[in-house]
């Protein structure tokens, strides 16, 4: 499913709520205050792609990610004027500390091959406090594949939020048992997946940048997935 930025300004949208995995957003313009109601029970994210966010007494610059546990309702957020945020929220049932993750200490993984070099940016992992998020951010190369080669995880949620791209675009594809979806994406739009194959690619002009997040919405967050063999021999033969 994808959720293309709206042209609303200081006030939190709710761009989407399945299975109780949410997703705010909030894009400043005159405002530096805003509150986000939240469910009370739920563990969250919070994410400025752009500007500054400070919450209590953490201070989250641009790709930093805060971690908020359950027993928060309203989400008051302080904000650079400009800032675009994201709050991702999804049930939890264990009460954690807050703590901030920075970007500039992600964990750094370079993978792929000359059709799929990319890297990604690790920020949180199965031995960081959470109950059903992992998140980190890749940046592939121009004209290059992500998420690549084509897998699924049925079990699991998947938030992908572009930035960076443009002037630049990208392709996400979604390819199910009864469904083969492509969609054109840029600048903070979002895309939701949950089930299914979702390989994206970049223009050439410029490589595709994204946040993702990932909700275990059954079972555990620990990460297994099915990759599409076929597809990845097919794809082969065409290069």
């Amino acid at each position: 499913m994808l959720f293309k930025k709206p042209n609303v300004f200081d006030k939190p949208i709710k761009l989407f709520d399945v299975d109780d995995v949410a997703l705010h957003i909030v894009i400043s313009k005159t405002i530096n205050n805003v509150v986000v109601h939240t469910r009370d029970d739920s563990e969250k994210l919070l994410i400025p792609l752009r500007g500054c966010a400070k919450f209590g007494n953490m201070h989250a610059y641009s790709k930093d990610i805060i971690y908020i546990p359950r027993g928060f309702e309203d989400i008051s957020i302080d904000l650079e004027l400009g800032s675009i945020v994201y709050i991702v929220e999804a049930p939890s049932n264990t009460v954690y500390k807050p703590y901030i993750k920075r970007f500039e200490n992600a964990k750094t993984i370079h993978v792929g091959d000359e059709h799929s070099r990319r890297t990604r940016y690790v920020m949180i992992d199965v031995d960081d406090s959470s109950e059903k998020f992992l998140a980190g951010y890749t940046f592939c190369c121009p004209g290059c594949w992500g998420s690549y080669p084509p897998h699924r995880h049925d079990d699991k949620y998947e938030i992908f939020i572009y930035f960076d791209v443009e002037p630049g675009f990208g392709v996400q594809l979604l390819i199910d048992d009864d469904k083969e979806e492509a969609y054109v994406v840029k600048d903070f739009d979002v895309f939701l997946v949950t089930r299914g194959y979702h390989p994206n690619v970049s223009a050439p002009i410029k490589g595709l940048k994204y946040l993702w997040i990932m909700v275990a919405v059954k079972g555990s967050r620990n990460f297994s997935m099915s990759v599409n063999k076929a597809f990845v021999e097919t794809q082969t033969m065409k290069m």
